[in-house]
């Protein structure tokens, strides 16, 4: 994977940019949309990495495999197997950094205008809606995906119950031919190379498959979440536009344009994401029970 498509959307800096200007302009809501639909984005590329570590760990067992007729004609169906995921699994790395690509194009944009004519310019964030499409393109392919790598996962099973069950068959007639008695292997653990070769990561990936699933349906969730926000915010302006006089309306559009092009420096952010707000409520915490205790004492030493 090359730098570029490693980055994730959420350091990248117009994304950031646009978040900034997002909570300048008071609208908060909309900067948490907009930051999570990246964060699901961002989970995508981490999912897929994952599965493609396991693929390359299957395609690796199924090399090692030892030659012989019989091994062979097993190698090639696995390797079918292999190949048909690992195409879908390119596929929906191919979907999801177009997607990326997208979410990079429309920030820029909305920052771009939001810059030169102001708050009103942020409304285009509904246009995330826009992935929408490409994100219902990616869940039907996972989910094509999942039903494949379920009819491979139990003819793995199966071949190897075949090897194992073979195995233990010619276990028993050397026994037999060496006047030992019969192992009963309905009674111990019954593995095979395969099941941990092939079938642990036939099922590591389809478990990422679902969880990517999931995934997707949250994000898409958050898109029309974003865009109900946009549009409730829109109405609540036109309302108190409506309701003010000419002079109370350019006062208003010259403070706006001051907090869109008021500088990014650093200063307390009043609005924070994920791990942050809880390290934040954390301290706030703590300081509130300090306080308690020390109201608590004072009591105390008074009511001595």
């Amino acid at each position: 994977m090359d730098i570029e498509a490693g980055k994730t959307l959420t350091n990248e800096e117009v994304i950031r940019e646009l978040l900034e200007l997002l909570k300048k302009n008071a609208m908060k809501e909309q900067a948490n949309d907009v930051f999570e639909i990246c964060s699901y984005v961002d989970g995508l590329e981490k999912k897929i990495d994952f599965m493609t570590e396991e693929l390359t760990n299957m395609q690796n067992q199924i090399k090692e495999m030892q030659e012989d007729t019989l091994v062979n004609n097993t190698k090639k169906a696995l390797s079918e197997a292999w190949e048909r995921l690992n195409t879908r699994c390119e596929q929906i790395k191919s979907q999801v950094l177009e997607v990326k690509a997208q979410v990079k194009s429309t920030a820029k944009s909305i920052v771009d205008e939001a810059k030169a004519k102001g708050r009103t310019a942020l409304y285009r964030v509904s246009e995330f809606l826009g992935i929408k499409k490409r994100l219902l393109d990616i869940r039907e392919n996972v989910r094509d995906a999942i039903k494949t790598t379920d009819k491979d996962i139990a003819k793995t099973a199966l071949l190897a119950k075949g090897f194992r069950e073979a195995g233990q068959t010619a276990a028993n007639a050397f026994r037999t031919f060496a006047d030992k008695p019969e192992v009963d292997y309905s009674q111990k653990e019954q593995k095979h190379s395969i099941t941990k070769a092939i079938l642990a990561p036939m099922k590591a990936v389809k478990k990422m498959l679902v969880s990517m699933e999931l995934h997707l349906d949250a994000s898409i969730d958050k898109l029309d979440n974003l865009a109900m926000n946009v549009q409730l915010d829109k109405e609540k302006h036109m309302e108190k536009e409506q309701q003010q006089t000419e002079p109370e309306r350019a006062e208003a559009e010259r403070v706006e344009a001051e907090i869109v092009y008021s500088p990014m420096v650093a200063e307390p952010q009043e609005y924070q994401y994920n791990a942050d707000v809880f390290e934040a409520r954390g301290v706030d915490e703590v300081k509130q029970e300090a306080a308690h205790k020390e109201v608590a004492k004072v009591r105390e030493d008074k009511a001595r």
